[in-house]
C-alpha cells in the first residue's frame, strides 16, 4: 500500500502537525485546509494525426482510489488519450498533470508513479517472463534483488507465478495479456492506465482482474483508469466514468451522480406482458420490452398510481425501480443527450508528488545491455570479426609458407618471411569491414526492432525520457562495439603471435641471407596509432545505424537505410577528389578499397617506401562530424516519433 512520507500528511482535524522550535517545544502551525491531490488531471487536450483531429478538448480527472471507466466506441480516441497521458504522443494543446507534476515538462517524475498497459503487450520473446519484468523494474529504478522480488510479486498477482521461468515466446495470447497487466503493476504504482485489459482473457482471468482492481482501489488507494468499449466489463466496478465520442468528451463525472441525473426506470413483469405494455402506453409512457419484462420511465408519475393501473390490466409480478445502467448512460450520451453532474469533491489526501529515480541514462544503458546479451545479438558481433581475423592470418601464413618453400626449392630468388605486425594489419583489414557491418546492423535494429516488437512502448512508459533511452542505446552500442573490437584485435594478435611473432620483417634469399625490410621498432608505433584512428569511424558507423533506426519502423528498412547512408556517398568520391576524406568510408576498410590508417600501417609493415595516408588531416574531424550529425538526427527523430 502506498503510504505518505512522514511530514507530508495533515492531521485528522485539518491542521498541520505541530513542529518543534529550536528548544524542542511543540509549536502549532497556522490553520489551513488539508492538502489535496489529483492522481491524473487532463485539461483541454488536442491532438491530430496529420490533418485529422483525433482528440478535441478532452478533460478528465481521477482522485486516489477512483476506478474510472473510460468508455467509447472503437476509434473514439480512448487509446490516443492514454498515449498522450503517458508521453508516447505529444499533444498540440492542453496540459497533463500526474499527482501535481507537469508530465509535459517533467515526464520522468510523472511516470515514476504510473503503471500502464496500452494495446498489445510487447515483450522480448526469447527471455523468460520473470526476466522481462525484472529488466523493466530495474529500468524503473529498483535494485536487482528488489526488481526480481517485484517481478515475482506481479507474476503471482496475475496468476503467472507457475510459469515465471518460461520464455514469453511460448505463451498464449491470454498469458501475454496477463503478463502485460503484471508489468503495469511493477513498483506498486499509484496510478494505473489500462487499455482494454480484458482482451484475450478467459472468464476466469476477467474475474481475477476485477478482484485485483477492487483491491487496488479500495485497499491501496490506487487510481485506475480503465478503457473499454465493453460496458459489461465496467458495470459494478467503476466509480467515475467518461464517455468519449469522435475524439470529444460528451460525459464525464461521478457515476452515482450521473445515474441520479438520468433517473431510474421501473422494471415491469407480469402476464400478459403485451396487455401491461399497452396499458403503459395508454398512460402516455414509452416502455421498452426486453425479453419477458419491460422497462419504463415514469416521467414524474406516482409509482402507486401506475402500479394500480397495471394491476387492473393483468397479473403484475414485478414493479420496482432499476438504477440507470452504464449502457443507458452511454447510449444517452451517444445520442446527443446532455448530462452535467456536479463537480467532484476533492478528497483530502497527502500531497506527495512522485520522485524520479536517479541515473536514467545508466538505467537505460543497463536495460539495453540486458536485452542485447539475452538476445544473443552480441554473440555475432564478438564472433564474426574475430573469425575473419583468424582466417585472414591463417591465409597469410599459408601464403608465406608456400613462398618460402619455393625459395628453398630454388623456384624463387627471395621472399619475405612474414611478420606479426603485417599479419595483424592484414587481418584487421579483412575483419574490420565485417565488424563495421555488424555494428551498422546492430545500430539499425535498436529502435526499429523495439518498435516492431512493441517493446519500445514498455521502455518509454518508465521513468526515463526519450533522450535517456537514446543515450542508453548509444552507450550499449558503443560498449558492444568495443567488445567486438577487442575480440577481433585479440584474435588477430594471438594468431599473428602464434604463427609469426612480432619481430622485424625480413627478406630471405635462396642462399639463406636475411635483410630487414621493415624494422619492428618502426612498424609497431604506426600499427598501434592506426588502431586508435579506427575507433571514431566505428562509433560514427554505429551512430549512423542508430539514426536510421529512428527514422523507419521496420528493421529491414532500417538496415537498408543505414547502408544507404554509409555507402551512398561513395558515388560522390570522384567529384569530391581531394575532399573525399569527409566520406566515412575513407576512414575504414570496406573490402572494395582501403585508404584508411590500417592500409597505411600495412604498407609501413611491408617496408613500402611510398607508404602514404591521404586522409590524415581529416582523420578526427570527419568521423566526429558524422557521429555528431547522426546523433542529432536520431535525437530529433526519436523526439518526434509517435509510439503506437
Amino acid at each position: 500500500m502506498i503510504r505518505p512520507r512522514p511530514g507530508d500528511a495533515a492531521s485528522a482535524d485539518g491542521q498541520d502537525p505541530d513542529v518543534l522550535d529550536a528548544r524542542g517545544t511543540a509549536r502549532p502551525r497556522s490553520l489551513r485546509p488539508a492538502p489535496t491531490v489529483t492522481a491524473l488531471d487532463l485539461q483541454q487536450l488536442d491532438f491530430r494525426y496529420g490533418r485529422a483531429a483525433a482528440i478535441r478538448g478532452v478533460s478528465l480527472s481521477l482522485q486516489p482510489g477512483d476506478c474510472y471507466g473510460f468508455l467509447g466506441h472503437n476509434g473514439a480516441g480512448k487509446t490516443t488519450v492514454l498515449r498522450l497521458a503517458l508521453g508516447l504522443l505529444r499533444p498540440r494543446a492542453g496540459s497533463i498533470r500526474v499527482f501535481g507534476v507537469d508530465a509535459l515538462r517533467d515526464p520522468c517524475r510523472a511516470r515514476a508513479a504510473v503503471g500502464a498497459l496500452v494495446e498489445r503487450p510487447g515483450f522480448h520473446l526469447h527471455a523468460t517472463a520473470r526476466q522481462n519484468l525484472a529488466w523493466l523494474a530495474q529500468l524503473q529504478g529498483q535494485r536487482r534483488s528488489l526488481a526480481l522480488a517485484s517481478a515475482s510479486r506481479a507474476l503471482d498477482r496475475t496468476g503467472l507465478g507457475a510459469v515465471a521461468h518460461r520464455r514469453v515466446g511460448t505463451f498464449s495470447l491470454g498469458m501475454r495479456q496477463r503478463l502485460g497487466i503484471a508489468q503495469a503493476l511493477l513498483g506498486e504504482p499509484r496510478l494505473l492506465l489500462l487499455d482494454e485489459p480484458t482482451s484475450n482473457l478467459d472468464p476466469e482471468g476477467i474475474a481475477d482482474l476485477r478482484r485485483l482492481l477492487r483491491q487496488l482501489c479500495a485497499d491501496e488507494r490506487v487510481a485506475v483508469l480503465l478503457s473499454s468499449h465493453l460496458l459489461q466489463e465496467l458495470e459494478g466496478l467503476c466509480t467515475r466514468i467518461g464517455v468519449l465520442r469522435d475524439g470529444a468528451m460528451v460525459v464525464e463525472g461521478d457515476l452515482a451522480a450521473l445515474r441520479t441525473q438520468l433517473g431510474a426506470r421501473h422494471v415491469v413483469a407480469g402476464t400478459p406482458l403485451p396487455a401491461l405494455v399497452q396499458r403503459l402506453r395508454d398512460l402516455g409512457l414509452a416502455p421498452e420490452v426486453e425479453g419477458d419484462r419491460a422497462l419504463v420511465a415514469l416521467d414524474g408519475r406516482a409509482p402507486g398510481h401506475v402500479a394500480r393501473e397495471l394491476a387492473a390490466a393483468g397479473e403484475l409480478t414485478a414493479f420496482a425501480p432499476e438504477p440507470a445502467t452504464l449502457e443507458a448512460i452511454y447510449l444517452h450520451a451517444a445520442h446527443g443527450g446532455t448530462l452535467r453532474p456536479p463537480p467532484p469533491t476533492p478528497i483530502a489526501t497527502a500531497a506527495v508528488p512522485p520522485t524520479a529515480p536517479p541515473q536514467p541514462v545508466w538505467r537505460a544503458f543497463r536495460h539495453e545491455l540486458h536485452t542485447l546479451v539475452a538476445g544473443r545479438s552480441l554473440l555475432a558481433l564478438l564472433a564474426l570479426p574475430a573469425l575473419f581475423a583468424v582466417g585472414s592470418t591463417f591465409a597469410y601464413h599459408s601464403r608465406v609458407t608456400a613462398t618460402l618453400q619455393q625459395v628453398t626449392a630454388g623456384e624463387l630468388f627471395s621472399a619475405d618471411g612474414g611478420s606479426g605486425h603485417l599479419a595483424a594489419a592484414r587481418a584487421l583489414q579483412a575483419a574490420l569491414p565485417v565488424l563495421a557491418l555488424c555494428v551498422l546492423w546492430l545500430g539499425s535494429q535498436l529502435v526499429a526492432a523495439d518498435l516492431a516488437a512493441d517493446t519500445l512502448r514498455n521502455t518509454l512508459q518508465r521513468a526515463v525520457g526519450r533522450g535517456h533511452v537514446l543515450l542508453g542505446k548509444l552507450a550499449a552500442l558503443l560498449a558492444a562495439t568495443a567488445a567486438g573490437g577487442v575480440a577481433m584485435l585479440g584474435a588477430a594478435l594471438a594468431a599473428a603471435a602464434l604463427w609469426f611473432g612480432f619481430g622485424d620483417l625480413e627478406e630471405v634469399s635462396r642462399h639463406g641471407d636475411r635483410q630487414v625490410l621493415a624494422a619492428a621498432a618502426d612498424t609497431a608505433p604506426v600499427f598501434w596509432r592506426s588502431l586508435w584512428h579506427c575507433l571514431l569511424p566505428l562509433a560514427a558507423t554505429g551512430a549512423v545505424g542508430l539514426a536510421a533506426s529512428t527514422l523507419v519502423r521496420r528493421p529491414t528498412r532500417a538496415l537498408a537505410l543505414a547502408l544507404l547512408f554509409v555507402l551512398g556517398p561513395e558515388l560522390l568520391r570522384d567529384p569530391l577528389r581531394r575532399h573525399a576524406g569527409w566520406l566515412l568510408t575513407s576512414h575504414l576498410p570496406t573490402g572494395l578499397r582501403d585508404d584508411s590508417a590500417l592500409a597505411f600501417a600495412a604498407a609501413t609493415a611491408r617496408g613500402a617506401a611510398d607508404a602514404f595516408w591521404p586522409w590524415a588531416a581529416s582523420a578526427v574531424v570527419a568521423p566526429a562530424a558524422w557521429f555528431v550529425a547522426a546523433l542529432a538526427l536520431a535525437a530529433f527523430a526519436l523526439r518526434r516519433r509517435q509510439v503506437a
